[in-house]
Protein backbone atom coordinates (compact mmCIF):
# COMPACT_ATOMS: atom_id res chain seq x y z
CA UNK A 1 0.00 0.00 0.00
CA UNK A 2 1.11 3.29 -0.84
CA UNK A 3 -0.66 5.29 1.62
CA UNK A 4 -1.56 4.07 5.04
CA UNK A 5 -5.44 3.06 5.78
CA UNK A 6 -7.25 4.48 7.81
CA UNK A 7 -10.65 4.32 8.80
CA UNK A 8 -14.51 6.20 9.06
CA UNK A 9 -17.59 5.76 10.79
CA UNK A 10 -20.21 7.66 12.19
CA UNK A 11 -21.57 7.44 15.79
CA UNK A 12 -25.11 6.94 16.33
CA UNK A 13 -26.93 9.07 19.32
CA UNK A 14 -29.42 6.46 20.07
CA UNK A 15 -27.43 4.52 21.96
CA UNK A 16 -26.37 7.61 24.31
CA UNK A 17 -27.21 11.08 24.63
CA UNK A 18 -23.20 12.07 23.35
CA UNK A 19 -21.44 8.35 22.15
CA UNK A 20 -18.55 10.47 21.85
CA UNK A 21 -18.40 12.27 25.59
CA UNK A 22 -19.37 8.66 27.07
CA UNK A 23 -15.74 7.43 25.57
CA UNK A 24 -13.57 10.53 26.41
CA UNK A 25 -15.15 10.22 29.83
CA UNK A 26 -13.86 6.80 30.00
CA UNK A 27 -10.50 7.45 28.42
CA UNK A 28 -9.94 11.00 30.64
CA UNK A 29 -10.57 8.59 33.75
CA UNK A 30 -7.44 6.37 32.84
CA UNK A 31 -5.67 9.17 32.23
CA UNK A 32 -6.04 10.84 35.81
CA UNK A 33 -5.40 7.61 36.81
CA UNK A 34 -2.06 7.24 35.30
CA UNK A 35 -1.22 10.55 36.59
CA UNK A 36 -2.41 9.79 40.16
CA UNK A 37 -0.06 6.78 39.83
CA UNK A 38 -2.49 4.45 40.41
CA UNK A 39 -2.46 2.63 36.29
CA UNK A 40 0.41 2.69 33.97
CA UNK A 41 0.64 4.05 31.24
CA UNK A 42 -0.22 1.65 28.42
CA UNK A 43 -3.58 1.36 30.60
CA UNK A 44 -4.79 4.84 29.18
CA UNK A 45 -7.15 4.11 26.68
CA UNK A 46 -10.59 3.18 25.66
CA UNK A 47 -12.61 0.91 23.35
CA UNK A 48 -14.65 2.02 20.47
CA UNK A 49 -17.29 -0.82 19.10
CA UNK A 50 -18.56 -0.98 15.93
CA UNK A 51 -22.42 -1.63 16.38
CA UNK A 52 -23.91 -4.24 14.18
CA UNK A 53 -27.21 -2.77 12.64
CA UNK A 54 -30.16 -5.11 14.05
CA UNK A 55 -31.20 -5.14 9.77
CA UNK A 56 -28.48 -7.54 8.75
CA UNK A 57 -27.37 -10.60 9.62
CA UNK A 58 -23.37 -11.96 9.17
CA UNK A 59 -20.23 -10.36 8.44
CA UNK A 60 -19.51 -7.24 6.43
CA UNK A 61 -18.28 -8.19 2.77
CA UNK A 62 -15.08 -5.83 3.57
CA UNK A 63 -14.88 -7.66 7.41
CA UNK A 64 -11.16 -9.17 6.64
CA UNK A 65 -9.89 -5.78 5.29
CA UNK A 66 -10.67 -4.04 8.10
CA UNK A 67 -9.21 -6.60 10.35
CA UNK A 68 -6.18 -6.74 8.92
CA UNK A 69 -5.64 -2.52 9.33
CA UNK A 70 -4.36 -4.46 13.02
CA UNK A 71 -1.04 -5.33 11.13
CA UNK A 72 -0.67 -2.04 9.99
CA UNK A 73 -1.39 -1.12 13.75
CA UNK A 74 1.33 -3.78 15.02
CA UNK A 75 4.06 -2.46 12.57
CA UNK A 76 3.84 1.23 14.26
CA UNK A 77 2.35 3.02 11.23
CA UNK A 78 -0.12 6.12 12.80
CA UNK A 79 -3.49 4.45 12.02
CA UNK A 80 -6.55 7.02 12.28
CA UNK A 81 -10.44 6.34 13.58
CA UNK A 82 -12.18 9.15 11.77
CA UNK A 83 -15.44 9.92 13.80
CA UNK A 84 -18.37 12.38 13.10
CA UNK A 85 -22.46 12.72 14.07
CA UNK A 86 -22.29 15.01 10.87
CA UNK A 87 -22.05 18.27 12.85
CA UNK A 88 -18.37 17.55 14.69
CA UNK A 89 -15.34 15.37 13.16
CA UNK A 90 -13.28 13.47 15.70
CA UNK A 91 -9.75 11.65 14.57
CA UNK A 92 -8.64 9.04 17.35
CA UNK A 93 -5.09 7.28 17.40
CA UNK A 94 -5.99 3.67 16.81
CA UNK A 95 -3.60 0.91 18.73
CA UNK A 96 -5.67 -2.42 18.34
CA UNK A 97 -8.51 -3.59 15.61
CA UNK A 98 -10.12 -6.74 16.53
CA UNK A 99 -13.18 -8.59 15.87
CA UNK A 100 -13.21 -10.54 19.23
CA UNK A 101 -15.60 -9.94 22.00
CA UNK A 102 -13.30 -7.41 23.95
CA UNK A 103 -15.99 -7.88 26.89
CA UNK A 104 -15.68 -11.63 27.40
CA UNK A 105 -11.62 -10.37 28.33
CA UNK A 106 -12.17 -8.43 31.35
CA UNK A 107 -11.76 -4.93 29.06
CA UNK A 108 -15.08 -3.89 30.62
CA UNK A 109 -13.55 -0.93 32.47
CA UNK A 110 -12.22 0.39 29.34
CA UNK A 111 -15.85 1.16 27.32
CA UNK A 112 -18.91 3.02 28.01
CA UNK A 113 -21.51 0.52 29.77
CA UNK A 114 -24.04 1.21 26.63
CA UNK A 115 -22.02 -1.73 24.61
CA UNK A 116 -24.47 -4.60 26.66
CA UNK A 117 -26.57 -6.88 24.84
CA UNK A 118 -25.42 -5.16 21.34
CA UNK A 119 -23.84 -7.35 18.61
CA UNK A 120 -20.53 -5.77 17.57
CA UNK A 121 -18.61 -6.40 14.27
CA UNK A 122 -15.23 -5.09 15.26
CA UNK A 123 -13.34 -3.42 18.52
CA UNK A 124 -10.78 -0.47 18.00
CA UNK A 125 -8.88 0.32 20.93
CA UNK A 126 -8.14 3.99 21.41
CA UNK A 127 -4.71 5.57 22.38
CA UNK A 128 -5.89 9.31 22.52
CA UNK A 129 -8.81 11.25 20.67
CA UNK A 130 -8.00 14.75 18.74
CA UNK A 131 -11.23 17.30 17.95
CA UNK A 132 -11.10 18.52 14.02
CA UNK A 133 -14.46 20.63 13.92
CA UNK A 134 -16.78 20.72 16.12
CA UNK A 135 -20.48 21.92 15.26
CA UNK A 136 -19.68 23.08 11.87
CA UNK A 137 -21.21 20.68 9.19
CA UNK A 138 -19.13 22.52 6.60
CA UNK A 139 -16.06 22.69 7.73
CA UNK A 140 -16.82 18.86 8.50
CA UNK A 141 -17.96 18.29 4.60
CA UNK A 142 -14.24 20.03 3.47
CA UNK A 143 -12.13 18.22 5.83
CA UNK A 144 -14.37 14.48 4.45
CA UNK A 145 -13.16 15.64 0.79
CA UNK A 146 -9.96 14.80 2.00
CA UNK A 147 -10.39 10.91 2.31
CA UNK A 148 -10.77 8.79 0.10
CA UNK A 149 -13.50 5.81 0.02
CA UNK A 150 -10.98 2.98 -1.06
CA UNK A 151 -14.05 0.82 -1.95
CA UNK A 152 -15.59 3.58 -3.60
CA UNK A 153 -13.15 3.87 -6.72
CA UNK A 154 -11.11 6.11 -4.56
CA UNK A 155 -13.68 9.15 -4.45
CA UNK A 156 -13.79 11.53 -1.56
CA UNK A 157 -15.79 10.66 1.42
CA UNK A 158 -19.11 12.46 1.25
CA UNK A 159 -21.84 12.88 4.01
CA UNK A 160 -25.03 13.09 1.85
CA UNK A 161 -22.95 10.79 -1.00
CA UNK A 162 -22.06 6.83 -0.11
CA UNK A 163 -21.49 5.93 3.34
CA UNK A 164 -22.50 2.61 3.47
CA UNK A 165 -21.09 -0.84 5.38
CA UNK A 166 -19.34 1.65 8.12
CA UNK A 167 -16.75 1.75 8.50
CA UNK A 168 -15.13 3.08 5.36
CA UNK A 169 -11.74 2.35 4.42
CA UNK A 170 -10.18 5.39 3.37
CA UNK A 171 -6.57 6.97 2.78
CA UNK A 172 -5.85 10.83 3.10
CA UNK A 173 -4.53 13.32 0.60
CA UNK A 174 -2.58 14.29 2.04
CA UNK A 175 -1.91 12.17 4.36
CA UNK A 176 -1.89 13.02 8.37
CA UNK A 177 -0.34 12.70 11.64
CA UNK A 178 -2.25 14.07 13.70
CA UNK A 179 -0.72 12.35 17.19
CA UNK A 180 3.15 12.48 16.21
CA UNK A 181 3.53 15.85 17.55
CA UNK A 182 1.58 15.34 20.77
CA UNK A 183 5.08 16.11 22.74
CA UNK A 184 5.44 19.30 20.81
CA UNK A 185 2.06 20.96 20.43
CA UNK A 186 0.07 19.05 23.46
CA UNK A 187 3.10 18.82 26.22
CA UNK A 188 3.06 15.26 26.32
CA UNK A 189 -0.79 14.81 27.40
CA UNK A 190 -3.64 13.55 25.87
CA UNK A 191 -5.20 15.69 22.98
CA UNK A 192 -8.47 14.49 24.44
CA UNK A 193 -7.13 16.01 27.83
CA UNK A 194 -6.52 19.71 26.53
CA UNK A 195 -9.85 19.57 24.68
CA UNK A 196 -11.35 19.22 27.86
CA UNK A 197 -10.40 22.54 28.48
CA UNK A 198 -12.33 25.42 28.15
CA UNK A 199 -13.99 23.33 25.74
CA UNK A 200 -17.86 25.14 25.48
CA UNK A 201 -15.85 28.73 25.46
CA UNK A 202 -13.58 27.82 22.70
CA UNK A 203 -16.43 26.07 20.41
CA UNK A 204 -18.17 29.17 20.88
CA UNK A 205 -14.67 31.36 20.13
CA UNK A 206 -14.19 28.89 17.10
CA UNK A 207 -17.48 30.30 15.23
CA UNK A 208 -16.62 33.69 16.41
CA UNK A 209 -13.02 33.65 15.12
CA UNK A 210 -14.42 32.14 12.19
CA UNK A 211 -17.62 34.02 11.30
CA UNK A 212 -16.36 37.58 12.21
CA UNK A 213 -12.71 37.59 12.09
CA UNK A 214 -11.14 35.62 9.47
CA UNK A 215 -14.16 34.33 7.20
CA UNK A 216 -15.48 30.72 6.48
CA UNK A 217 -12.56 30.01 3.73
CA UNK A 218 -10.16 31.10 5.18
CA UNK A 219 -10.86 29.55 8.56
CA UNK A 220 -10.86 26.45 6.61
CA UNK A 221 -7.39 26.54 5.43
CA UNK A 222 -6.02 26.48 9.28
CA UNK A 223 -4.73 23.67 10.26
CA UNK A 224 -6.98 22.03 13.24
CA UNK A 225 -4.59 22.75 15.94
CA UNK A 226 -3.92 26.10 14.63
CA UNK A 227 -7.90 26.68 15.37
CA UNK A 228 -7.95 25.07 18.57
CA UNK A 229 -5.18 26.63 20.07
CA UNK A 230 -6.06 30.05 18.58
CA UNK A 231 -9.35 29.82 20.14
CA UNK A 232 -8.41 28.80 23.71
CA UNK A 233 -5.84 31.42 23.53
CA UNK A 234 -8.96 33.98 22.54
CA UNK A 235 -11.40 32.31 25.12
CA UNK A 236 -9.17 33.16 27.83
CA UNK A 237 -7.51 36.79 26.59
CA UNK A 238 -11.32 37.95 26.03
CA UNK A 239 -12.75 36.68 29.34
CA UNK A 240 -10.00 37.76 31.52
CA UNK A 241 -8.71 41.28 29.44
CA UNK A 242 -10.45 43.32 32.02
CA UNK A 243 -8.25 41.68 35.20
CA UNK A 244 -5.33 43.82 35.51
CA UNK A 245 -3.91 41.11 37.77
CA UNK A 246 -4.53 37.96 35.55
CA UNK A 247 -1.57 36.01 34.42
CA UNK A 248 -1.88 35.27 30.80
CA UNK A 249 1.09 32.91 30.31
CA UNK A 250 -1.17 30.18 29.31
CA UNK A 251 -2.64 32.51 26.56
CA UNK A 252 0.67 33.75 25.11
CA UNK A 253 1.73 29.78 24.88
CA UNK A 254 -1.36 28.70 23.48
CA UNK A 255 -0.62 31.78 20.66
CA UNK A 256 3.00 30.88 20.20
CA UNK A 257 1.34 26.94 19.29
CA UNK A 258 -1.50 28.05 16.44
CA UNK A 259 1.63 30.24 14.87
CA UNK A 260 4.19 26.77 15.52
CA UNK A 261 1.41 24.61 13.91
CA UNK A 262 0.52 27.44 10.75
CA UNK A 263 4.54 27.11 10.50
CA UNK A 264 4.86 23.28 10.16
CA UNK A 265 2.24 23.02 7.97
CA UNK A 266 3.42 25.87 5.83
CA UNK A 267 7.76 26.02 5.69
CA UNK A 268 7.97 21.82 5.11
CA UNK A 269 5.88 20.54 2.74
CA UNK A 270 7.14 23.95 0.58
CA UNK A 271 10.80 22.82 1.28
CA UNK A 272 10.02 19.20 0.49
CA UNK A 273 9.14 20.50 -2.60
CA UNK A 274 11.94 22.20 -3.18
CA UNK A 275 14.52 20.07 -2.21
CA UNK A 276 12.82 16.30 -3.34
CA UNK A 277 15.39 15.98 -6.16
CA UNK A 278 18.29 17.36 -4.80
CA UNK A 279 21.17 14.83 -3.52
CA UNK A 280 21.78 13.86 0.24
CA UNK A 281 24.29 16.31 1.15
CA UNK A 282 21.86 19.15 -0.25
CA UNK A 283 19.01 18.47 1.24
CA UNK A 284 20.29 18.07 5.16
CA UNK A 285 20.15 20.45 7.90
CA UNK A 286 21.07 20.21 11.34
CA UNK A 287 19.37 21.62 14.25
CA UNK A 288 19.91 21.22 17.51
CA UNK A 289 18.08 18.10 18.05
CA UNK A 290 18.78 16.26 14.65
CA UNK A 291 19.84 16.33 11.02
CA UNK A 292 16.19 16.88 9.06
CA UNK A 293 15.99 15.72 5.58
CA UNK A 294 14.14 18.31 4.16
CA UNK A 295 13.00 16.13 0.75
CA UNK A 296 11.18 13.82 3.27
CA UNK A 297 8.36 14.55 6.03
CA UNK A 298 10.13 16.57 8.34
CA UNK A 299 8.69 15.74 12.12
CA UNK A 300 7.10 18.56 14.25
CA UNK A 301 9.98 21.37 15.09
CA UNK A 302 9.43 23.92 17.54
CA UNK A 303 9.17 26.97 17.32
CA UNK A 304 12.80 28.30 18.24
CA UNK A 305 14.31 25.87 15.56
CA UNK A 306 11.79 26.91 12.55
CA UNK A 307 12.95 30.34 14.02
CA UNK A 308 16.82 29.48 13.67
CA UNK A 309 16.52 27.63 10.42
CA UNK A 310 14.54 30.61 8.84
CA UNK A 311 16.88 33.34 10.23
CA UNK A 312 20.21 31.46 8.66
CA UNK A 313 21.74 31.79 4.91
CA UNK A 314 21.57 27.74 4.05
CA UNK A 315 19.34 25.61 2.69
CA UNK A 316 16.43 26.43 3.97
CA UNK A 317 16.18 30.34 3.26
CA UNK A 318 16.89 29.33 -0.84
CA UNK A 319 14.70 26.85 -0.82
CA UNK A 320 11.95 29.64 0.84
CA UNK A 321 12.78 31.88 -1.72
CA UNK A 322 12.28 29.21 -4.54
CA UNK A 323 9.14 27.67 -3.65
CA UNK A 324 7.71 30.83 -2.25
CA UNK A 325 8.27 33.94 -4.52
CA UNK A 326 5.55 35.80 -3.79
CA UNK A 327 5.90 35.95 -0.09
CA UNK A 328 9.58 35.02 0.87
CA UNK A 329 10.11 38.62 1.70
CA UNK A 330 7.72 38.40 4.09
CA UNK A 331 8.19 35.10 5.49
CA UNK A 332 12.21 35.89 6.04
CA UNK A 333 11.37 39.43 6.99
CA UNK A 334 8.46 40.72 9.02
CA UNK A 335 7.20 37.35 10.14
CA UNK A 336 10.51 36.46 11.62
CA UNK A 337 10.71 40.02 13.19
CA UNK A 338 6.94 39.27 14.76
CA UNK A 339 8.19 35.50 15.25
CA UNK A 340 10.84 36.94 17.66
CA UNK A 341 8.15 38.90 19.87
CA UNK A 342 6.71 36.13 19.70
CA UNK A 343 9.43 34.04 21.06
CA UNK A 344 9.99 35.89 24.20
CA UNK A 345 6.55 35.88 25.34
CA UNK A 346 6.49 32.25 24.95
CA UNK A 347 10.06 31.60 26.79
CA UNK A 348 8.45 34.07 29.49
CA UNK A 349 4.97 32.26 29.87
CA UNK A 350 6.70 28.84 29.71
CA UNK A 351 9.40 29.56 32.92
CA UNK A 352 6.93 30.52 34.81
CA UNK A 353 6.92 34.03 35.20
CA UNK A 354 3.92 36.47 35.39
CA UNK A 355 2.97 37.98 31.49
CA UNK A 356 0.38 40.54 31.89
CA UNK A 357 -1.89 42.55 29.54
CA UNK A 358 0.45 44.75 28.38
CA UNK A 359 3.13 42.41 27.42
CA UNK A 360 0.54 40.52 25.39
CA UNK A 361 -1.13 43.04 23.97
CA UNK A 362 1.01 43.89 21.10
CA UNK A 363 1.87 40.45 20.00
CA UNK A 364 -1.43 39.25 19.73
CA UNK A 365 -2.53 42.13 17.86
CA UNK A 366 0.44 41.21 15.51
CA UNK A 367 -0.95 36.98 15.54
CA UNK A 368 -4.84 37.69 14.90
CA UNK A 369 -4.77 40.72 13.45
CA UNK A 370 -6.36 43.58 15.34
CA UNK A 371 -5.55 46.31 13.00
CA UNK A 372 -3.31 45.15 10.80
CA UNK A 373 -2.84 41.98 8.78
CA UNK A 374 -2.61 39.20 11.21
CA UNK A 375 0.30 36.19 11.38
CA UNK A 376 -1.97 33.48 10.94
CA UNK A 377 -3.95 34.89 7.96
CA UNK A 378 -1.18 35.48 6.10
CA UNK A 379 0.51 32.11 6.74
CA UNK A 380 -2.64 30.90 5.53
CA UNK A 381 -2.96 32.77 2.07
CA UNK A 382 1.22 31.71 1.82
CA UNK A 383 -0.26 28.27 2.23
CA UNK A 384 -3.09 28.62 -0.26
CA UNK A 385 -0.36 30.06 -2.85
CA UNK A 386 2.00 27.07 -2.14
CA UNK A 387 -0.58 25.16 -2.98
CA UNK A 388 -1.19 27.03 -6.56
Amino acid sequence: MSEPRHLFTVWNPSYSDDALDVHLSVLLEWARRHRRGAAERDDVYVWWGKIRSRNREGALPHHADVVAIDGQCRDGVETHLYLSDYRSLYVACVGEVTDSDVRQEGEADHMPGYYAGHAVDFWFRLFDVRRLVSDDTPAVIDELRKLRNTRYFNRPVSLYGVIVELPLIVYREPDARWFADGDGLADGRLWAERAAEFRSEADRMSHELRDNLFGRDLWAVLEPGTRSFLASAEAVFRSRRGDPGFDFSGAAVEYAKAVESELNAVIFPALREAFRSKPREDRMVRTDRAQLDLSGAVPHQTLGTIHTLLRLPGPVQSGIRRQLPHDHAWVLGLMLTDLEKLLDLRNEGAHERVTGLAALEPVRERVVGIGCEGMLARLARVKLRARG
